[in-house]
C-alpha cells in the first residue's frame, strides 16, 4: 500500500507516525460524536478539559488544546446553549468567566469517553502491556515539553 510506504520511509519518520496515528483516533471518534451526539471537537475539547481540570476560563482551555479561542468560545457557547456547562463570573475578576459541567454535561462526557476508550483499546491493540507502558511514558515525556520546544522563533540558519 502506498501508505505503508510512507510511514515506513519518510523524513519526518516518527513525528508522521505520530500524526498518523493521532489522526486515526481523533477524526474519526470527532466525526462520531458529532453524528451520534451533534457535538463538535471544540464541544468535546471543552467538557475533556473542564472534567481534568474544572473551574477553567475558555482561554484556559484555548491554551492548553492549542485550538482556536474562536473555536473553544463558539463551543463554550453551544455548551452552554446544551445545558451541558455553566459560566460564573469570577469572583476575583468579574470580566472573567468560569466554566463548569453540569450534571448533564458529566453524564455526557462519560458517554463520549467510554467511545473514545473503546477506540484507544482498539488502536493500541496490537503492543504488549510493556509496550503500551513504554509508550505512554515516552508520549508524556514529549508532551510535557513539546510546546516550550517548539514554540520559539524558527531557527532559519541550522548550524
Amino acid at each position: 500500500m502506498i501508505r505503508d510506504g510512507l510511514l515506513d520511509d519518510n523524513s519526518l519518520s516518527e513525528m508522521w507516525s505520530l500524526f498518523y496515528v493521532s489522526n486515526s483516533f481523533l477524526f474519526p471518534m470527532y466525526a462520531r460524536f458529532e453524528e451520534d451526539y451533534n457535538l463538535t471537537r471544540p464541544e468535546f475539547v471543552t467538557l475533556f478539559h473542564l472534567h481534568h481540570l474544572n473551574g477553567l476560563i475558555a482561554q484556559d482551555i484555548s491554551e492548553i488544546s492549542g485550538l482556536p479561542k474562536n473555536s473553544i468560545s463558539r463551543g463554550v457557547k453551544r455548551l452552554i446553549a446544551k445545558e451541558m456547562i455553566v459560566g460564573m463570573p469570577d469572583k476575583r475578576d468579574r470580566r472573567r468567566v468560569v466554566l463548569s459541567m453540569t450534571e448533564h454535561g458529566k453524564t455526557m462526557f462519560e458517554k463520549l469517553l467510554a467511545t473514545a476508550s473503546e477506540r484507544r483499546v482498539r488502536i493500541l491493540e496490537p503492543l504488549s502491556d510493556g509496550e503500551r507502558a513504554f509508550l505512554g511514558e515516552v508520549l508524556l515525556k514529549l508532551a510535557h515539553q513539546a510546546r516550550q520546544r517548539v514554540d520559539g522563533p524558527l531557527d532559519r540558519n541550522p548550524a
